[in-house]
């Protein structure tokens, strides 16, 4: 079968259901059950295409979405409780023409005004409505829902869930989705006009625009409640082509950085004392690894040259893992000539080389054992990568480093973008509350004559804005035939 829009009306301008019938040598019935299930037997279908044509209608707007170019694309639809809930079936019909791969979530207040049965129907899917369920729990269905979906659409979203979300409130599946997810996240909110005014709820909005969550804002009009004002849910006509677009802007991100050849450090390094002591930078590479899964997503071949990390791999074209300053160094060094280096790791500063303190080395292929005698440590520098390779001749076109600073945050960051001859520092403060290890940044963005301070948000959205940016220096370079400084 094949679905179209409005079949209805398209018999109507073909004739009408009998007329139709009999150009086409068939029951009046079988047409009645087209119109009925909006869908035409592909064996028909050229039949129908020759009587537009004959008949000079123009079956162009009766047509169905196109598909994707076949592009894998996963959506979660939330759908919260509204007078608007009922508008998110048209959402689904809409998204159930193209092959977009879709899950419901309903919350409480949602089913109230549609059933989780109406919804499975029209989604062909199970609707999942409940965090405390031992069927879908027994699978850790709510991280699987968060971590599957390429966009999170919320419609209509509430105020409460916005408030919800502003404020890491997790109290059924739809909140908890949404903070244990790494998603695109979209709402499309439904309110009285002065809930959506009230500051509360304003603040909450502006919470999570900083975060990197995007909004269809809401309409203006008369509300079902007899006020007028903004707050109208956005017609799902209007959402789903939003949907599309992002979708397709997503298709043409895919090829931004076709054939350009990048070498991303990320992790610590590890410079051991003995074969059990070791001296280490803090890092959890989830930055750096965010930023591979994200140049990789848009057409890189992305080398990543990682140290000792606890988290999993981004599906990246190239993965090598060491250990030491040196070991990355020569890595690094073996991936050249490429066209961007970003040097996200911490890398070690210095080895420790342990001493008596009558200053005789001590023997450092076995533990070291406790003694009563004073131990003491000289440092041995470790090679800078990200200098070495900025004044090398093989210097990419573009080079960017990080910098984690506890003060003087701009001041020496920038420092170490001229001393280095770096393009861009990407640099934070990690002197105030957990950075390393976390899910979410703040960063500074510091170039030659230009400085830019981030809100906090996820890491995932940092490498997103940070791609972006690396975008128009590869842009700037490419115009120029210079580096992009």
């Amino acid at each position: 079968m094949y679905f179209m829009n409005n079949i209805s009306k398209l018999i109507s301008l073909l004739g009408g259901t009998g007329t139709v019938a009999e150009k086409l040598n068939i029951r009046p019935s079988a047409i009645s059950n087209w119109k009925k299930l909006n869908k035409i037997p592909s064996t028909k279908l050229e039949a129908i295409l020759e009587l537009s044509s004959y008949l000079n209608v123009n079956i162009e707007n009766f047509l169905p979405s196109k598909k994707l170019n076949n592009l894998k694309f996963k959506i979660l639809l939330i759908i919260c409780g509204g007078i608007a809930s009922y508008k998110s079936l048209e959402i689904i019909r809409l998204i159930k023409k193209t092959d977009i791969e879709l899950d419901v979530v309903m919350t409480k207040s949602a089913q109230k005004f549609i059933t989780p049965l109406l919804v499975t129907s029209l989604n062909e899917k199970k609707c999942y409505i409940d965090l405390f369920s031992v069927e879908d729990e027994t699978k850790m269905n709510h991280i699987k829902l968060a971590r599957s979906p390429d966009l999170i659409l919320v419609a209509p979203a509430t105020a409460n869930i916005m408030a919800k979300f502003a404020n890491g409130l997790a109290d059924d599946l739809a909140s908890t989705i949404l903070l244990a997810s790494f998603s695109k996240i979209i709402f499309a909110p439904s309110m009285n006009p002065v809930m959506w005014n009230n500051l509360a709820t304003q603040e909450n909005y502006k919470t999570l625009l900083n975060r990197g969550i995007k909004f269809i804002e809401p309409d203006t009009g008369d509300m079902a409640c007899g006020e007028n004002g903004t707050g109208r849910f956005p017609e799902p006509k209007a959402i789903y082509e939003f949907i599309l677009s992002y979708i397709k802007d997503n298709q043409i991100l895919s090829n931004q950085f076709k054939d350009i050849s990048i070498v991303i450090t990320a992790g610590p390094t590890v410079e051991a004392i003995d074969p059990v002591r070791f001296v280490s930078n803090n890092s959890s590479g989830k930055q750096g690894f965010e930023i591979a899964s994200e140049l990789t997503k848009r057409g890189a071949k992305v080398t990543l040259i990682s140290g000792p990390v606890s988290i999993p791999f981004p599906n990246c074209e190239n993965i090598i893992q060491v250990k030491t300053a040196q070991e990355m160094l020569c890595s690094v060094s073996q991936q050249l000539p490429a066209d961007i280096l970003i040097c996200s790791a911490a890398v070690a500063d210095w080895k420790l080389i342990p001493k008596t303190k009558s200053n005789n080395k001590i023997k450092t292929n076995t533990k070291i054992k406790k003694t009563n005698e004073k131990l003491l440590f000289e440092t041995q520098k470790n090679p800078d990568i990200l200098e070495t390779i900025s004044k090398s001749n093989l210097r990419p076109k573009i080079v960017i480093g990080f910098s984690a600073e506890t003060d003087n945050l701009k001041k020496n960051a920038y420092s170490k973008l001229i001393s280095k001859n770096v393009d861009l520092i990407v640099a934070n403060d990690v002197s105030k509350g957990k950075v390393f290890g976390a899910d979410y940044n703040k960063v500074c963005i510091i170039e030659k004559n230009n400085f830019e301070q981030w809100e906090t948000q996820s890491k995932k959205s940092v490498a997103f804005n940070l791609v972006n940016k690396i975008n128009d220096l590869l842009a700037n370079y490419n115009q120029r035939g210079i580096y992009a400084k």
